[in-house]
């Protein structure tokens, strides 16, 4: 059984335990170029991002603390790519990046291709679960519990996207919470809550999905 089915079939079988949809959007692993980059440059071409590129660098820029981005390099045009870290050993090690797996406005990653990535890179460092429903999370609920940080614009302005850097919840190291039709022009109303779940070890991998189930049955909570 290769890694991905590993993870979803624990995802699903607490899914189908609880009445839930969680599912994942993107995976990271951290890996060692000297032995795995010569064999998935082999998968296509990485082109080398521009520093400048909104799309992906901006992304980086936002979910990322410790690890400094060097360069970034996306697989053709795949939601796919890796980074160079500047943490020693500098740019010996790399993240690869698998994102946008659970979308609905265009077609996620192949699975087999995904498939194929991970049988190389051998692991996953992390990944990113989320939830989506069709009304407003109860932000003012949450807050009672986390601090919520909102995502504010060059320009000033305070978005309806929230960040919990710090949610101090076993194997979460952050949570996302956003309004997905509009970014990305879907009909009718959609918001994302989005867990980033840290995996030491895939059998410990119930706990933060438990922990993550807490979060979203506050966030279900009706406004007073």
């Amino acid at each position: 059984m290769n890694i991905l089915q590993e993870i979803e079939n624990f995802i699903n079988e607490f899914n189908q335990s609880h009445d839930e949809e969680f599912a994942i959007d993107s995976i990271r692993v951290e890996f060692s170029k000297q032995h795995k980059l010569e064999r998935l440059k082999a998968l296509g071409e990485w082109k080398k991002i521009n520093a400048n590129d909104k799309k992906i660098m901006s992304k980086l820029k936002k979910r990322l603390t410790a690890d400094e981005v060097t360069t970034a390099y996306q697989l053709e045009k795949e939601n796919i790519y890796y980074y160079n870290s500047s943490t020693p050993p500098k740019y010996r090690k790399a993240t690869l990046v698998i994102f946008g797996m659970k979308q609905y406005h265009k077609e996620p990653p192949k699975r087999d291709f995904v498939i194929k990535l991970l049988t190389i890179i051998k692991g996953v460092s992390n990944i990113d679960i989320c939830l989506d429903m069709a009304h407003r999370p109860n932000i003012e609920a949450l807050s009672r519990y986390f601090t919520l940080k909102p995502y504010i614009t060059h320009s000033g302005v305070i978005t309806d996207t929230y960040y919990i850097n710090h949610p101090e919840i076993n194997m979460i190291e952050k949570i996302v919470i956003y309004n997905k039709a509009f970014k990305n022009s879907l009909e009718g109303v959609l918001w994302r809550i989005e867990a980033k779940v840290l995996i030491p070890n895939i059998r410990y991998l119930a706990l933060p999905l438990y922990e993550f189930k807490e979060f979203t049955d506050l966030a279900r909570e009706q406004n007073d």
